[in-house]
């Protein structure tokens, strides 16, 4: 076994093949320069002319790797070979078994470790096999090279292509990589343990102190209450008007070339999402991104079969792996994205949602970012709504999502300031996002708190000048399951990041830590009051005294009030308006006329997902996608898998 290892790590960077290097004993062939017709094959490929594979994929494969990459990479992810059918000519090649799980595994040894060096051993039955071994492409050269000077002893290991090896790993000692692979972050910054006794004892005496107040003098109960929300909204209408002046637009780096590219891993959490899985494969294909330098990973939970057959259906080339989710608590998307982030191949990662479909240059623009800014560790995408005509309801949605990403959150990243993360078309260094604890599998937004979590960590995020299509949900029941979750992952973050206030500020500095809690502690204030709020200055604006006279002449203080509540319209609509102008569209009057209407939803969500975070603090409320009439235009990408019968 150790040799094996020893053997394996000397692959890594295989040299250069001399011209008169010979495959099994048979001479390469070698042309002169200009003949392009039929250009030399390297060994990994060559041998496949005699296993009865056609030639054209081939050389396809050869003359589409000119940068550096390997020509088996490429032929591999994409599907012009199945993955198992390669692996099984090459174990016939090396005259060792192909492993199909007998004999079995070992009893002890690191299930992690081998899964990302691709090396396991066996349970030894006299003569059989010690190890399995899984190369990756870039091994096989040095493979066949070790096999040809008799390095290995014949029979003594076992072969299987990487993802059958992974999948084998997962199904037998997946509780070992579950404890790697989850629980990455400390008990301080987990939503798992709730709110501390501290917070527990600070909230109870607030509401003691209300309620003691109320009984005595319910006048002066509405003064302090009046004050302590005209402070709150008064902070956040003035962070949104920041953060929308200072919104200048992104730079766009010069691109980089195939060869400069660097791997790039995709991780895509599915659950019950078997009618969409088609329209994200197209989407995904449509990336313009080198296809053997994407590590693409579908989470699919052990629970959800029809979603796991509809991805074997489909007949994924080797850059797509399905990673099968055990059952364990909680069942959350972050818990997923975990799972997939202990074995990413690359070295940046975005995370989609099922019903996607990005930019087909966003990884590239990615890249040239990351590359051009060596200390940016994160990249937000915009999120644009393709079915904003559905429904009033996703109009609306449509409308806040473009406020958001088109305004506030890019203006956040100019001010250096916090901001709460999307749950999709977030782009990380994995080594930040590893050094940061990943996602938190207990928080229901997770997206939020990693965008606080890294803000504390010094780890620095900005916007990415590129759009990703989503689908907003277009009925009720739909949307306020999703918004319930959101508010109360949003509650989460708030509990998980004042629990010590004294490591808050200091981490982030006073200034962006007061902004950080007016962007959570505020939202969600807001959304609890801020229509009851409204509802109330309007009647006192409207209702008419004893002495008969408009409320505003009996009270010049509530002028103030009157300024706040049209501040806050205006901080909501401005920018609602500027960003459907900026995306071809209008802010219609129907439209505006309806966000008062749209927000109280919000507020009544809100005040569910408090209920919520009583009771049920870590479901997880599932939000159904590929319900829209107007499905996503994207040609249908066949197949090309080519098989030795063939």
């Amino acid at each position: 076994m150790a040799g094996i290892v020893r053997e394996l790590s000397r692959f890594a960077d295989p040299a250069p093949r001399p011209q008169g290097a010979r495959v099994f004993g048979r001479p390469l062939r070698v042309h002169e320069p200009g003949d392009f017709a039929a250009p030399p094959l390297p060994p990994e490929l060559a041998f496949l002319a005699t296993e009865g594979f056609p030639p054209e994929p081939l050389i396809r494969a050869l003359r589409g790797a000119p940068d550096g990459g390997h020509p088996l990479a490429r032929l591999l992810s994409e599907g012009l070979i199945g993955e198992d059918a390669y692996y099984r000519a090459l174990a016939r090649r090396l005259d060792c078994p192909y492993y199909n799980g007998d004999p079995p595994l070992a009893a002890a040894f690191d299930a992690m470790r081998a899964l990302r060096c691709g090396v396991a051993p066996l349970e030894p039955e006299g003569e059989g096999p010690r190890a399995v071994i899984a190369p990756g492409p870039q091994f096989v050269p040095r493979l066949i090279e070790a096999a040809q000077m008799g390095r290995f002893l014949s029979g003594s290991f076992a072969l299987t292509s990487p993802q059958r090896f992974a999948g084998l790993l997962r199904a037998r000692r997946g509780g070992e990589l579950l404890d790697v692979a989850l629980g990455r972050l400390p008990a301080s910054l987990a939503a798992r343990h709730g709110m501390t006794p501290l917070q527990i004892a600070i909230a109870g005496a607030v509401a003691a102190l209300a309620a003691a107040l109320g009984l005595a003098n319910f006048g002066a109960l509405e003064a302090v209450a009046s004050a302590a929300l005209w402070l709150a909204f008064s902070a956040m209408i003035l962070l949104r008007s920041m953060a929308a002046i200072a919104n200048v637009g992104t730079v766009r780096p010069p691109a980089l070339a195939d060869g400069e590219l660097p791997d790039y891993t995709i991780v895509v959490a599915l659950y019950r999402e078997a009618g969409v899985v088609a329209d994200l494969i197209r989407g995904l294909d449509r990336l313009d991104y080198p296809r053997s330098k994407l590590d693409i990973k579908l989470v699919v939970e052990q629970r959800d079969p029809e979603t796991l057959s509809r991805l074997i259906e489909l007949k994924l080339p080797a850059r797509y792996e399905i990673i099968v989710a055990p059952p364990g608590a909680p069942q959350t998307k972050p818990r997923a994205l975990n799972i997939a982030l202990s074995t990413a191949r690359g070295e940046l990662m975005v995370v989609y949602d099922a019903e996607d479909i990005p930019a087909p240059d966003q990884l590239r623009l990615a890249a040239a970012r990351f590359a051009a800014e060596k200390d940016l560790d994160c990249l937000q995408a915009r999120l644009a709504i393709r079915n904003g005509e559905e429904s009033w309801l996703s109009r609306q949605f449509g409308v806040e999502y473009a406020t958001l990403f088109d305004f506030i959150n890019p203006g956040l990243c100019t001010l250096d300031l916090p901001i709460a993360l999307g749950g999709s078309s977030n782009h990380f260094r994995v080594r930040s996002l590893v050094d940061v604890g990943a996602w938190d599998e207990w928080n229901v937004t997770e997206d939020a708190d990693l965008g606080i979590r890294l803000a504390r960590f010094g780890y620095r995020v900005r916007a990415l000048d590129s759009d990703t299509s989503e689908e907003a949900p277009h009925e009720l029941k739909n949307w306020f399951r999703q918004r319930v979750r959101w508010q109360k992952g949003w509650m989460q973050t708030l509990i998980v990041h004042s629990r010590r206030p004294s490591f808050f500020r200091r981490d982030l500095g006073g200034k962006r830590a007061l902004a950080a809690l007016i962007l959570i502690g505020g939202a969600i204030v807001g959304c609890l009051f801020w229509p009851l709020f409204t509802a109330a200055t309007l009647w006192r604006a409207l209702t008419v005294g004893d002495d008969g006279v408009l409320a505003p002449a009996r009270e010049m203080t509530d002028v103030f009030v009157y300024i706040l509540a049209l501040a806050g319209a205006f901080s909501i609509a401005l920018p609602a308006a500027v960003a459907q102008r900026l995306r071809g569209s209008r802010l219609s009057l129907g439209t505006a006329a309806l966000m008062p209407v749209y927000y109280v939803l919000v507020c009544a969500a809100t005040w569910m997902a408090l209920i919520h975070l009583v009771l049920w603090p870590y479901y997880w409320g599932k939000t159904e996608h590929g319900r829209i009439r107007a499905r996503p235009s994207l040609p249908v990408v066949k197949a090309r898998f080519v098989d030795a019968e063939a």
